[in-house]
């Protein structure tokens, strides 16, 4: 869409009212950001006059709450660079809750591909990477929260932790691959397993940043607990205690210690309780999704590619190849009496008989669905006049976006869907949104034989493989005209769906891989720690 002088400056004075007024509630901040989302969407960034105008309108505004609204609109790392360096004067003085809120806000834009890469292109290993390793120091340096080293030559005991900043229910994709893969090493190679669930990601704001975030937090899971998978019983220490407590950080390496593994997996990037421990025990980090991680682990796997991070350093340094072992929910796995298959088929979604049906899949769609996506899944309905897209996945502001295109019958938001399986088993073709996330719902789709349609981006690129993947939008919107003129093309292209899904099951399948890493940790540490 075209935005003249005039919108852009309506926009900015509409981001203007928000930026200056009230910003003390959840409320008022996700208002300033759905403010910054507008003016983003409206390229206000690309006219240099306005934004040297909301630069000084802006300038005595707290400097978090300016900075990130600047960068949210702009996707200019340097703001973010600037907002560290904030941090980094007063990191012994500020407040660490204020800190990691601020931290994962950061994460969150990067995860969302909101941020140019360009405008900074070695800000995470060069910035965001330092800064963690300060932040992790100081956290064990604030709350004393200094782990004993195991002794040196200790016997083995057979015994690994797995730690992760959320667990979810089974509906969670990384949640179900984190006990899966605690399970294949008990089962496979004789380790026993303990799982800490932290929950140290912020659950609420504590920081004006713009866009905030707040993780979910499962409450039911505290305390004590026992996780199973395919008749594995991992025994899991769970607390949904708010933040960085000192009583809640000391008593899960209380924990560690009682329980003397051998080595720590930290299973997702800027595990704080794992990377306390890299003094003290070998840290190996599994990845949740692709990028360069954050992590001070001896080493750091991959999450599918076969080619260490560039540039060198620590983190090329201790990456080695993998891929997770990812799994599909069957339907009735975890809700209880569910059915494999939909009653009513095709009817129950709306879905026409006779339509090619596209799904987009996600728990971010109002995120992941953006104006540049839209635009692009309307030009694939324009080229295929019988094509219907479907959205699965719980979404707030999506629906009502999707009623103001000029193709809002044929955009079907469906919000969370309990049969998954049996929805992609009536579907003709997965589409990927240009995001980071992704991977899992892309592996139902090739377990299905729907396939897929990605540009060569994030979780997605790296499950479904080069068959999948387009160069460019043009490329994008014909290979699925193609698909959907073409009932040979469309077979061939299920059956390689299935075959891709035979190989990447297959690839992550072999536990012993993992438990050889596990040991070279153990090798790198001693090396590490004993000269």
């Amino acid at each position: 869409m075209q935005h003249d002088a005039g919108d852009r400056r309506n926009l900015l004075s509409d981001l203007l009212v928000r930026l200056c007024g009230p910003v003390g509630t959840g409320d008022h901040l996700r208002a300033i950001a759905a403010a910054c989302e507008e003016a983003r969407g409206g390229r206000l960034a690309d006219d240099p006059a306005l934004m040297a105008e909301l630069e000084a309108a802006t300038a005595g505004l707290d400097p978090i709450l300016r900075e990130s609204a600047l960068a949210c609109v702009s996707g200019d790392l340097r703001r973010y660079a600037a907002i560290l360096d904030r941090l980094e004067n007063v990191l012994d003085l500020a407040a660490l809750e204020g800190v990691n809120h601020i931290y994962w806000c950061m994460q969150r834009q990067l995860f969302l591909m909101r941020m140019d890469a360009a405008t900074a292109p070695d800000f995470l290993t060069s910035r965001l990477f330092p800064f963690y390793e300060r932040f992790v120091g100081e956290i064990a340096r604030r709350l004393d929260a200094h782990p004993v080293p195991r002794p040196a030559g200790a016997p083995a005991t057979g015994r690994v932790v797995m730690v992760t900043n959320q667990l979810l229910s089974g509906y969670h994709q990384p949640s179900r691959d984190m006990v899966r893969q605690a399970a294949r090493l008990q089962q496979d190679c004789g380790r026993e397993v303990l799982i800490l669930n932290t929950n140290m990601m912020p659950e609420s704001y504590y920081s004006p940043f713009v866009p905030p975030f707040a993780a979910a937090v499962e409450e039911q899971l505290n305390g004590e607990q026992v996780a199973t998978f395919e008749g594995q019983r991992i025994r899991m220490l769970s607390s949904i205690q708010p933040g960085l407590g000192a009583d809640k950080v000391k008593g899960f390496l209380a924990a560690v210690e009682a329980f003397d593994p051998d080595v720590v997996i930290g299973f997702g990037g800027s595990v704080v309780i794992a990377d306390l421990l890299a003094p003290a025990r070998p840290l190996v980090h599994i990845p949740t999704t692709s990028g360069t991680p954050v992590t001070l682990a001896d080493i750091a796997l991959d999450y599918g590619g076969t080619a260490p991070p560039a540039g060198g350093g620590r983190l090329a340094a201790a990456w080695r190849p993998f891929r997770l072992g990812m799994i599909p929910r069957r339907d009735g796995d975890v809700a209880s009496g569910g059915a494999s298959g939909v009653k009513g088929g095709r009817a129950a979604f709306g879905i026409p008989d006779d339509a090619f049906a596209c799904v987009v899949v996600g728990n971010r769609l109002d995120a992941e669905v953006d104006a540049a996506f839209l635009a692009l899944l309307e030009r694939v309905l324009d080229a295929v006049p019988r094509a219907t897209v479907l959205f699965a996945g719980a979404a707030e502001a999506l629906p009502g976006r999707l009623e103001r295109s000029r193709h809002a019958g044929r955009l079907r938001p469906l919000g969370f869907v309990e049969h998954m399986e049996g929805l992609l088993g009536l579907c003709d073709l997965f589409l990927n949104p240009r995001r980071t996330g992704g991977g899992g719902s892309a592996v139902h789709a090739l377990a299905a034989g729907v396939p897929a349609l990605s540009l060569a981006v994030g979780d997605v690129a790296s499950v479904v493989g080069p068959a999948f993947l387009v160069d460019d939008e043009e490329a994008f919107v014909a290979r699925a005209a193609a698909l959907a003129g073409d009932a040979a093309l469309l077979e061939q292209a299920r059956a390689d769906a299935r075959d891709r899904f035979a190989v990447i099951a297959a690839e992550g399948g072999d536990a012993t891989q993992l438990a050889s890493y596990l040991d070279e940790a153990v090798t790198l540490f001693r090396k590490r720690t004993q000269g």
